[in-house]
């Protein structure tokens, strides 16, 4: 079928055809009864519909001629009482080959029709993604220098304040860094659905790397009296990864553990390695975990559960899909693990290379 799709003429196509129906009228004729080539004569009907450059007036002789050429086969080989049975069988199989190339050709058509949205799509998406692109790219400025402005206030000239504008300064912080960390989701989002993420790999120490990240994290844990623990037998894992990306996913899975636990509680960092050549990091914590039914979507984009965090904290939907799609590029794979009231497990997989 897709050498057809090389052939300009549809003159070709027709003379292949009446060649390759008369050859199966041929072989039809001198079995006689004794071999069924029903389906062999559908071959040619379904080539040309699904020939490219086919239309219903092609469709028709073919059809046309491949009844006749059954009809002939057909009353040279069987005895019949009078000519109607013949000429009725044949107007049968022409009907059921006009009505089968035509469906043939609609499915065709269609499915033009859906590579062309596709298609359409694409550019749409590629557009969508230059513009979420720049526009957080041009924001990100502007919203940088409010948030750095009121921490200056805030460091600076707190004592000289009125508490109710500083009560508004930390306000307006809080809210500056949230946007800014909607921000960043943006761009990294336009990076992935535009295929330009590019991995840095470089060779080094997995353990040491984590807790660091972890010591980052602890800072922010200790507003809600959360321990956080790392469970290893490894002392030391070499092996590359992009330190950029994947402190993101890392970040993104303890500060979403942090929001989602309860004061007092505790965190775990399980990191193993595995018979399958991989290193696998498990985030454990204590916190009021997900439904089932929701954790299906939870990887895609602005997707929430019902479950809220504990301390009012924000979230955007996006580190999580985010966190997929970095795993995916370093040829990894993440999960969940969940059960409501008993705590989630996040935990990724990366091959040791």
């Amino acid at each position: 079928m897709i050498q057809l799709q090389k052939i300009e003429n549809k003159f070709v196509i027709t003379l292949f055809s009446f060649i390759l129906l008369s050859i199966i009228g041929f072989i039809d004729y001198s079995t006689g009864s004794e071999v069924s080539l029903l389906l062999a004569y559908l071959i040619p009907i379904l080539l040309i519909s699904f020939y490219d450059k086919s239309e219903k007036k092609l469709l028709f002789v073919n059809a046309l001629f491949a009844a006749f050429v059954w009809f002939v086969a057909d009353f040279n080989t069987r005895d019949y009482s009078n000519l109607f049975n013949p000429i009725w069988n044949a107007a049968v199989r022409f009907s059921v080959f006009i009505i089968i190339g035509l469906l043939v050709l609609n499915i065709r058509e269609k499915y033009k029709k859906v590579i062309k949205l596709n298609e359409e799509l694409q550019k749409l998406n590629e557009e969508k993604n230059k513009f979420i692109g720049v526009a957080a790219h041009d924001l990100r400025n502007p919203i940088g220098a409010i948030f750095s402005f009121s921490d200056l206030l805030l460091e600076d000239y707190s004592n000289k304040i009125d508490p109710k504008a500083t009560k508004m300064l930390l306000y307006i912080k809080e809210l500056s860094n949230n946007a800014l960390d909607l921000l960043k989701n943006l761009l990294d989002i336009s990076k992935i659905e535009s295929g330009t993420i590019e991995l840095s790999p470089q060779y080094q120490d997995y353990i040491a790397f984590t807790k660091k990240l972890m010591d980052f994290n602890l800072l922010i844990a200790k507003k809600k009296n959360i321990s956080m623990q790392l469970e290893t037998t490894e002392n030391s894992l070499f092996f590359n990864f992009d330190e950029n990306y994947l402190s993101e996913v890392i970040n993104n899975l303890l500060t979403n553990a942090i929001k989602f636990s309860y004061q007092n509680s505790n965190i775990l960092i399980r990191i193993s390695a595995t018979n399958k050549n991989t290193v696998k990091t498990e985030v454990i914590d204590e916190g009021q975990g997900i439904q089932k039914e929701e954790q299906a979507n939870l990887f895609n984009y602005f997707q929430k559960t019902s479950t809220q965090p504990t301390d009012g904290e924000q979230s955007s939907g996006l580190g999580l899909a985010i966190a997929k799609k970095i795993i995916i590029e370093h040829k990894g794979s993440l999960g969940l693990i969940s059960e409501l009231g008993k705590g989630s497990n996040f935990f990724f997989e990366l091959p040791i290379v």
